[in-house]
């Protein structure tokens, strides 16, 4: 036998409404099987119909439970979130308390400590009370053997007067001892440099040369004996010098750099040109042909200074301070 052919189903979709029917039956075709599909298509049309209509029954009815069940879960849920944060708030707020627990037992055994230390300088304090009282106890009984010693004070003052006149009689005594050694160290020093050739005068020690010299290796020779050429403050200095020197020419310590320089002290003694010309013999200095750079006494009057070749070779004099 022949299959049955099975009638193809055509459909059209206008914007949510579907309609199907059945193609047409071909000329062919039985009508006896066109009414049968067709009644076929009509139950399964009103079968999807009622369950679609018995979803939607279904959804009006429990909808509203499922949402409020989902409600209550969202606030339980919600509760549970609030409650896991107070929690979390507790947690940290334990912490802290548990820190501040811990700090107050280090601050109590620093306390516990602190009062160890006080409790031993208070122990201290009291053995100190005692000795200052046993103090005051003698101090107490010694008070009045200090009452006896008032009564013998003015005695004892008289006694002080005497010694105190003593001690300034002493005082001067010793003083005078001491100028005394002091004058007997100064003749001692100045016998000790005039044995060796030095001489003496108003504080100051002269070396009066017998090997002539120029007046550079003068300097040199005078700073060996720890003295330099001599220089001259004074009129009575003066005198002193030109009288020794007795006519014969001696180096000072009076140069100047240059021809044009400026006259000075070898011992950095301050020179005064203008009180100076007392002691230049008449129409010195003359720097005679330019090289005339270093002074000596030459004549045995107080104007006795005259200007030389510094590489002239003569006698020289050396100063040296007494100290």
């Amino acid at each position: 036998m022949k299959e049955k052919e099975t009638p193809d189903a055509h459909f059209t979709v206008d914007k949510q409404n579907i309609s199907l029917w059945p193609q047409e039956p071909s000329p062919k075709s039985d009508l006896s099987q066109v009414l049968r599909k067709t009644l076929s298509l009509r139950v399964a049309f009103i079968c999807l119909s009622l369950v679609l209509v018995a979803m939607i029954v279904l959804q009006a009815v429990f909808y509203p439970r499922m949402m409020d069940k989902i409600l209550q879960v969202k606030s339980d849920a919600q509760m549970l979130r609030g409650r896991v944060d107070n929690i979390s708030t507790l947690r940290s707020d334990l912490e802290k308390d548990r820190s501040r627990v811990e700090d107050a037992e280090v601050q109590m055994q620093m306390l516990n400590t602190s009062l160890t230390r006080v409790r031993s300088q208070i122990l201290t304090l009291r053995n100190s009370m005692e000795v200052v009282s046993a103090h005051i106890t003698m101090l107490t009984r010694s008070w009045e053997e200090v009452g006896n010693l008032n009564a013998k004070i003015p005695e004892l003052q008289r006694d002080l007067d005497k010694a105190s006149a003593l001690n300034a009689k002493v005082r001067g005594l010793q003083n005078s001892l001491e100028n005394i050694n002091k004058l007997l160290q100064q003749q001692s020093d100045i016998l000790e440099m005039v044995s060796r050739g030095w001489k003496y005068f108003r504080g100051n020690f002269y070396y009066f040369s017998h090997t002539p010299k120029t007046w550079y290796s003068a300097e040199q020779f005078c700073i060996s004996k720890e003295a330099h050429l001599t220089s001259v403050t004074s009129e009575s200095e003066q005198e002193f010098l030109y009288k020794t020197a007795d006519g014969l020419p001696f180096w000072i310590g009076l140069t100047k750099a240059g021809t044009n320089g400026d006259w000075y002290w070898v011992d950095e003694t301050p020179f005064n040109m203008e009180q100076s010309k007392r002691f230049w013999i008449p129409g010195e200095p003359n720097n005679t042909g330019n090289n005339e750079h270093c002074a000596n006494i030459r004549v045995p009057f107080p104007q006795a200074w005259n200007d030389a070749s510094c590489d002239s070779k003569l006698l020289f004099v050396c100063k040296r301070p007494h100290i």
